[in-house]
């Protein structure tokens, strides 16, 4: 009996699915957009400038040279702006921690015992951000 239930109330779940033949997915060419083609704000500028070949955003880890990380000297952290977030990995946990690193500011971490400092970069890019 049980199963007659089931399987009688089966077709009438399938009934009331949307059919995905009646949503849009696709261009009016038939083609899927890729993202350069929906990016927008800093993440179409950045796609921009890799098709040049270029680095908009460095996400390279910063490898401080030996001796670094003193009061006297700081690890230098690169940064066009006035403030970064800054990661770090903690090493008897395995996390990632977080800070805010602002110009002008020595800051210290004492889980790794080093100090870090925003060093400015000029020729910062100009974003505009453009909803349509």
């Amino acid at each position: 009996m049980l199963a007659r239930v089931i399987a009688s109330s089966r077709p009438c779940a399938l009934r009331a699915l949307p059919r995905l033949g009646a949503m849009r997915f696709l261009e009016s060419d038939g083609q899927i957009p890729d993202q350069s083609e929906q990016a927008f704000g800093r993440r179409k500028m950045e796609l921009e400038a890799e098709a040049r070949g270029e680095i908009l955003f460095n996400r390279d880890p910063i490898v401080p040279p030996e001796g670094a990380g003193t009061k006297e000297n700081p690890i230098l952290v690169p940064s066009e702006f006035d403030e970064r977030v800054v990661g770090f990995e903690d090493p008897e946990v395995h996390q990632l921690q977080w800070f805010n690193l602002k110009s002008g500011a020595l800051y210290y971490v004492p889980i790794l015992d080093k100090y870090f400092k925003l060093h400015p970069i000029e020729n910062a890019p100009v974003v505009t951000v453009d909803h349509h």
